[in-house]
Protein backbone atom coordinates (compact mmCIF):
# COMPACT_ATOMS: atom_id res chain seq x y z
CA UNK A 1 0.00 0.00 0.00
CA UNK A 2 1.44 3.33 -1.03
CA UNK A 3 -0.67 5.49 1.23
CA UNK A 4 -0.68 6.26 4.92
CA UNK A 5 -2.85 3.77 6.78
CA UNK A 6 -5.04 4.73 9.76
CA UNK A 7 -6.04 1.41 11.26
CA UNK A 8 -8.63 1.16 14.04
CA UNK A 9 -7.36 0.52 17.56
CA UNK A 10 -6.33 -3.10 17.95
CA UNK A 11 -5.65 -3.61 14.22
CA UNK A 12 -2.16 -4.19 12.78
CA UNK A 13 -0.86 -5.21 9.35
CA UNK A 14 1.46 -8.16 9.92
CA UNK A 15 2.45 -8.64 6.28
CA UNK A 16 1.71 -7.76 2.68
CA UNK A 17 2.29 -10.44 0.06
CA UNK A 18 2.30 -9.74 -3.67
CA UNK A 19 0.57 -12.68 -5.38
CA UNK A 20 0.28 -11.80 -9.07
CA UNK A 21 0.63 -8.92 -11.56
CA UNK A 22 -0.09 -8.30 -15.21
CA UNK A 23 -0.74 -5.19 -17.32
CA UNK A 24 -4.18 -4.72 -15.72
CA UNK A 25 -4.05 -5.84 -12.09
CA UNK A 26 -1.83 -6.38 -9.07
CA UNK A 27 -3.11 -8.96 -6.58
CA UNK A 28 -2.11 -8.83 -2.89
CA UNK A 29 -2.83 -10.72 0.32
CA UNK A 30 -2.50 -8.71 3.51
CA UNK A 31 -2.38 -10.45 6.87
CA UNK A 32 -4.25 -8.22 9.29
CA UNK A 33 -4.03 -8.85 13.01
CA UNK A 34 -7.34 -7.80 14.58
CA UNK A 35 -7.06 -7.92 18.37
CA UNK A 36 -4.91 -11.04 18.19
CA UNK A 37 -6.82 -12.83 15.42
CA UNK A 38 -5.15 -13.01 12.01
CA UNK A 39 -7.27 -12.43 8.92
CA UNK A 40 -6.29 -12.72 5.24
CA UNK A 41 -7.44 -9.68 3.29
CA UNK A 42 -7.26 -10.09 -0.49
CA UNK A 43 -7.08 -6.88 -2.50
CA UNK A 44 -6.58 -5.96 -6.13
CA UNK A 45 -4.96 -2.79 -7.40
CA UNK A 46 -6.05 -1.65 -10.87
CA UNK A 47 -5.07 1.33 -13.00
CA UNK A 48 -7.16 4.44 -12.45
CA UNK A 49 -9.43 5.39 -15.32
CA UNK A 50 -11.43 8.22 -16.84
CA UNK A 51 -15.02 8.20 -18.02
CA UNK A 52 -16.58 10.91 -20.16
CA UNK A 53 -20.23 11.71 -20.91
CA UNK A 54 -20.41 13.69 -24.17
CA UNK A 55 -23.52 15.85 -24.60
CA UNK A 56 -24.29 16.29 -28.28
CA UNK A 57 -27.18 18.67 -27.52
CA UNK A 58 -29.26 19.76 -24.53
CA UNK A 59 -31.15 16.47 -24.50
CA UNK A 60 -28.88 14.04 -26.36
CA UNK A 61 -25.80 12.08 -25.31
CA UNK A 62 -23.26 10.38 -27.55
CA UNK A 63 -23.00 6.84 -26.14
CA UNK A 64 -21.18 3.74 -27.26
CA UNK A 65 -22.60 0.30 -27.97
CA UNK A 66 -19.81 -2.00 -26.90
CA UNK A 67 -19.56 -5.80 -27.14
CA UNK A 68 -18.55 -7.22 -23.76
CA UNK A 69 -17.15 -10.74 -23.67
CA UNK A 70 -18.02 -11.49 -20.02
CA UNK A 71 -21.74 -10.87 -20.54
CA UNK A 72 -21.64 -11.93 -24.24
CA UNK A 73 -23.74 -8.98 -25.33
CA UNK A 74 -23.66 -5.45 -26.66
CA UNK A 75 -23.97 -2.92 -23.84
CA UNK A 76 -24.79 0.80 -23.72
CA UNK A 77 -21.87 2.63 -22.08
CA UNK A 78 -19.98 5.91 -22.06
CA UNK A 79 -16.43 6.25 -23.39
CA UNK A 80 -14.01 5.13 -20.71
CA UNK A 81 -10.51 3.76 -20.29
CA UNK A 82 -7.37 3.47 -18.22
CA UNK A 83 -5.14 6.46 -17.59
CA UNK A 84 -1.85 5.69 -19.31
CA UNK A 85 1.58 6.53 -17.91
CA UNK A 86 2.27 10.25 -18.32
CA UNK A 87 -1.40 11.17 -18.84
CA UNK A 88 -3.59 13.14 -16.49
CA UNK A 89 -7.25 12.10 -16.07
CA UNK A 90 -8.56 14.78 -18.46
CA UNK A 91 -6.13 13.80 -21.21
CA UNK A 92 -7.21 10.18 -20.81
CA UNK A 93 -10.90 11.16 -21.03
CA UNK A 94 -10.34 13.12 -24.25
CA UNK A 95 -8.21 10.32 -25.72
CA UNK A 96 -10.90 7.73 -24.96
CA UNK A 97 -13.61 9.96 -26.44
CA UNK A 98 -11.61 10.27 -29.68
CA UNK A 99 -10.61 6.60 -29.86
CA UNK A 100 -14.07 5.21 -29.12
CA UNK A 101 -16.29 7.72 -30.98
CA UNK A 102 -14.10 9.73 -33.36
CA UNK A 103 -15.15 12.94 -31.57
CA UNK A 104 -13.27 15.61 -29.66
CA UNK A 105 -14.73 18.26 -27.36
CA UNK A 106 -14.14 21.99 -27.05
CA UNK A 107 -15.34 22.02 -23.43
CA UNK A 108 -14.64 19.36 -20.81
CA UNK A 109 -15.51 19.59 -17.12
CA UNK A 110 -14.48 17.26 -14.34
CA UNK A 111 -17.49 16.53 -12.14
CA UNK A 112 -16.16 13.96 -9.68
CA UNK A 113 -14.15 10.93 -8.68
CA UNK A 114 -15.30 7.65 -7.19
CA UNK A 115 -14.19 4.11 -6.51
CA UNK A 116 -16.03 1.19 -8.12
CA UNK A 117 -15.57 -1.13 -5.12
CA UNK A 118 -13.46 -0.14 -2.14
CA UNK A 119 -14.03 -3.44 -0.34
CA UNK A 120 -11.43 -5.21 -2.51
CA UNK A 121 -10.26 -2.90 -5.28
CA UNK A 122 -7.85 0.03 -5.17
CA UNK A 123 -8.95 2.05 -8.19
CA UNK A 124 -10.28 5.53 -8.86
CA UNK A 125 -12.68 6.57 -11.59
CA UNK A 126 -12.54 10.16 -12.84
CA UNK A 127 -15.75 11.49 -14.35
CA UNK A 128 -16.02 14.22 -16.97
CA UNK A 129 -18.75 15.78 -19.10
CA UNK A 130 -18.04 17.13 -22.56
CA UNK A 131 -19.76 19.81 -24.62
CA UNK A 132 -19.30 21.34 -28.08
CA UNK A 133 -18.34 18.08 -29.74
CA UNK A 134 -16.27 18.08 -32.93
CA UNK A 135 -16.06 15.15 -35.33
CA UNK A 136 -12.32 14.48 -35.64
CA UNK A 137 -12.42 11.42 -37.86
CA UNK A 138 -12.42 7.67 -37.46
CA UNK A 139 -12.38 5.65 -34.28
CA UNK A 140 -9.07 4.10 -33.20
CA UNK A 141 -10.12 0.86 -31.53
CA UNK A 142 -8.03 -1.84 -29.91
CA UNK A 143 -8.13 -5.44 -31.14
CA UNK A 144 -10.72 -6.45 -28.50
CA UNK A 145 -12.91 -3.38 -28.93
CA UNK A 146 -16.09 -3.68 -30.98
CA UNK A 147 -17.71 -0.27 -30.46
CA UNK A 148 -20.39 1.60 -32.35
CA UNK A 149 -21.23 5.22 -31.40
CA UNK A 150 -24.92 6.05 -31.04
CA UNK A 151 -27.02 9.00 -29.91
CA UNK A 152 -29.65 8.57 -27.18
CA UNK A 153 -31.83 11.14 -25.50
CA UNK A 154 -31.54 11.78 -21.77
CA UNK A 155 -35.06 10.33 -21.40
CA UNK A 156 -34.05 7.11 -23.24
CA UNK A 157 -30.98 6.72 -21.01
CA UNK A 158 -33.00 7.31 -17.84
CA UNK A 159 -35.50 4.67 -18.98
CA UNK A 160 -32.70 2.15 -19.62
CA UNK A 161 -31.23 2.92 -16.18
CA UNK A 162 -34.58 2.54 -14.40
CA UNK A 163 -35.22 -0.78 -16.18
CA UNK A 164 -31.77 -2.12 -15.18
CA UNK A 165 -30.67 -2.42 -18.81
CA UNK A 166 -27.35 -0.64 -18.34
CA UNK A 167 -25.09 -3.08 -16.50
CA UNK A 168 -21.68 -1.40 -16.31
CA UNK A 169 -21.27 0.24 -12.88
CA UNK A 170 -19.01 3.04 -14.10
CA UNK A 171 -21.46 3.90 -16.87
CA UNK A 172 -24.36 3.87 -14.39
CA UNK A 173 -22.49 6.29 -12.09
CA UNK A 174 -21.42 8.41 -15.06
CA UNK A 175 -24.92 8.71 -16.54
CA UNK A 176 -26.61 9.60 -13.24
CA UNK A 177 -23.96 12.12 -12.15
CA UNK A 178 -23.56 13.68 -15.59
CA UNK A 179 -27.29 14.03 -16.25
CA UNK A 180 -27.76 15.60 -12.82
CA UNK A 181 -24.86 17.99 -13.49
CA UNK A 182 -26.19 18.82 -16.96
CA UNK A 183 -29.76 19.47 -15.81
CA UNK A 184 -28.55 21.70 -12.95
CA UNK A 185 -26.22 23.58 -15.31
CA UNK A 186 -29.03 24.02 -17.83
CA UNK A 187 -31.44 25.17 -15.11
CA UNK A 188 -28.85 27.63 -13.73
CA UNK A 189 -28.02 28.97 -17.20
CA UNK A 190 -31.72 29.32 -17.99
CA UNK A 191 -32.35 31.37 -14.82
CA UNK A 192 -29.25 33.45 -15.38
CA UNK A 193 -30.42 34.44 -18.87
CA UNK A 194 -33.83 35.78 -17.70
Amino acid sequence: MNKEVHLPEGWKIDSIKHIHSNDFIQLYEDIINIKGRKKVYTRIKRKNYSTIVPFISNDQILVIKSYRHLVDSIQIEVPSGYIETGEDPQEAALRELKEETGYGAKEIIKIGTYTPDYSMFEQQGNLFVAYDLVNEGDQKLGSMELIEPAILTVREIMKLLSEGKILNASSIVAFYWAIDFHLNRHLHNGKASK
